[in-house]
């Protein structure tokens, strides 16, 4: 008979287990998120892309740097809302957090963690020539402090965020390597 991890501690967000052997993990309630990367050509004639990066606070234990929290680089991310499907859930985080109003394109997904029960689900879209709305944000303190910046398509093979190397190779492929 296989022991069952027995709950420590639960919240409506998380819930802390431990394993039969002792070892303890924490696993977000059915937080599944998107990541979402924009993209547009350097120049009407260019083969090369850059991609928005949104520099945003860890949702905790952030760190302040001279009086502000420090901000760390990542694609368009966000929660899924409940019975939302993750495509409808990337549509909505990119107009909400940069006003393009888009279709997404999927680039697959990955486990967050070994000791999580989150997906993360990514997409892209080409907003070359897309002029977007002021985005409405969703009102918290960490979105209203977030800011939106354009980079080489190369900066997401030097970021520290899982989701941008794993973007950066889909990518890779899908704009440069067929086109070879």
């Amino acid at each position: 008979m296989i022991n069952a991890d027995k709950s420590i501690f639960c919240n409506e967000w998380l819930e802390v287990k431990q394993t039969p052997k002792g070892f303890y993990y924490l696993q977000r309630k059915g937080q599944n998120s998107v990541a979402v990367f924009l993209l547009k050509k350097k120049g009407h004639n260019s083969n090369e892309y850059e991609v928005l990066i949104r520099q945003q606070p860890l949702c905790i234990d952030n760190i302040e740097v001279d009086g502000s929290l420090k901000l760390f680089p990542c694609p368009v991310t966000g929660a899924l809302d409940e019975g939302e499907s993750p495509e409808i859930a990337a549509i909505r985080e990119v107009y909400e957090e940069t006003g393009f109003s888009v279709q997404v394109l999927p680039l697959g997904k990955y486990i967050v963690g070994t000791q999580t029960n989150e997906i993360c689900y990514m997409y892209y879209a080409d907003v070359t020539d897309l002029a977007p709305d002021t985005a409405p944000q969703d009102g918290s303190y960490h979105e209203s402090i977030s800011k939106n910046e354009w980079h080489s398509f190369e900066y997401l093979n030097r970021c520290e965020y899982s989701a941008c190397q794993l973007g950066y190779f889909k990518l890779r492929d899908i704009l440069y390597d067929q086109k070879s």
